[in-house]
C-alpha cells in the first residue's frame, strides 16, 4: 500500500513519508549483493553525465563509493549516413564545465 501525502484525514508528516517510501523501495530491491548500480539514461549525455558526477560526490562524501555505482548512458539517433547508431558517448563540453564548476570528478565528467 503506496503512502500519498494529504490523501488522507491525517496531516502530512515528512517523516511517515519517508518511512512509506523506503518500506516501498526496499521491497523492489536486491541488497543481497551490498551495492547498487544506477543508470542515468538521457537523450545527449548532458544531464546523465551531471547527475552521475553529483551521485557519486553525495556517495564518498557519505562513505558510499563501494556501495553505490552510479553510471550514465545515453540514447542518441541514428546518423542518416550510417545507419547505425553513433559510438561517441562523450559528455558535452557544456557538461564538462559545469562540472568542472562543482568540483564533480573528472574522470566521469571528462569528454572521453
Amino acid at each position: 500500500h503506496a503512502f500519498t501525502p494529504g490523501g488522507s484525514d491525517v496531516p502530512f508528516s515528512l517523516s511517515d513519508y519517508q518511512r512509506s517510501r523506503a518500506r516501498e523501495t526496499a521491497g523492489d530491491l536486491d541488497a543481497s549483493r551490498f551495492h547498487f548500480q544506477i543508470l542515468f539514461v538521457d537523450n545527449d549525455n548532458f544531464h546523465g553525465r551531471i547527475a552521475e558526477g553529483m551521485l557519486a560526490k553525495i556517495a564518498e562524501y557519505n562513505d558510499a563509493l563501494c556501495i553505490l555505482f552510479p553510471y550514465s548512458a545515453t540514447i542518441t539517433e541514428i546518423s542518416s549516413e550510417s545507419k547505425a547508431p553513433t559510438l561517441d558517448s562523450a559528455a558535452p563540453e557544456g557538461a564538462v564545465e559545469i562540472c568542472d564548476l562543482l568540483g564533480l570528478c573528472s574522470t566521469t565528467c571528462s569528454e572521453d
